[in-house]
């Protein structure tokens, strides 16, 4: 390609519309806590709250929220910290990604016509990437109601898990076939909303539902079911 057609291929690159999407706090129920950005203070949520890129959800005992992100909706169970890390529209394809710190998620992706939806959400440990289904993912397993997502530890070595099936990773290790997960224990830390200020801190120990490994639970006990 000549430095011409170069200039000319950035040119159109560059000049492509990015849309930046809504996220919204669509139900609350119990102690839910907000703050846009790492140094803004905690508020609590409201419906109909808007949440810019960056900013951070928390929910306490017994408490859980539902979002509405781009094309997806998002149950955060209780004891949960969320970040939204982007959320934007670019070339027929919309692009989400979230960072669960601890927790606890649900997440309804919905196709859209015309439109492509690729949602990530990850935690320290690992990531599960899909493009339309239905799961659920509590940092470390994922469990799939709908479609299929891969899974993958932090050195991106993953693998498909599909409809009835989960799978875990310890964030070294390759996640196992759906098929080879095992059921395991331990007990995690949660932060509720304001710990990372107070330096108070909830352990709770989880209750295994699911296949899961390296030593995690899948389901909090005192989640009230």
């Amino acid at each position: 390609m000549t430095r011409t057609g170069l200039l000319g291929a950035l040119l159109i690159a560059t000049a492509l519309p990015v849309l930046a999407l809504e996220a919204r706090v669509s139900s609350v129920q119990g102690k839910v806590e907000i703050r846009t950005d790492s140094t803004a203070p905690w508020i609590a949520a409201a419906e109909g709250m808007r949440l810019p890129l960056g900013a951070t959800i928390s929910t306490g005992f017994n408490s859980q929220a539902e979002l509405v992100v781009g094309p997806a909706t998002l149950q955060v169970r209780a004891l949960s910290r969320m970040r939204l890390d982007e959320l934007m529209e670019r070339e027929g394809v919309v692009q989400s990604d979230l960072h669960l710190q601890v927790g606890r998620v649900r997440a309804d992706v919905r196709s859209a016509e015309g439109l492509r939806s690729e949602f990530r959400l990850s935690s320290p440990i690992a990531t599960a990437a899909v493009r339309g289904t239905s799961f659920e993912f509590d940092g470390t397993t994922v469990q799939v109601d709908q479609g299929s997502v891969r899974l993958a530890n932090q050195y991106n070595e993953g693998v498909p898990v599909g409809a009835g099936e989960s799978s875990g990773s310890t964030g070294d290790e390759p996640p196992p076939p759906p098929s080879e997960s095992r059921e395991a224990a331990a007990i995690v830390v949660a932060f509720t909303p304001g710990a990372e200020e107070s330096g108070d801190r909830q352990e709770g120990v989880l209750e295994s539902s699911a296949p899961t490994t390296g030593g995690i639970r899948v389901n909090w006990s005192f989640e009230g079911h």
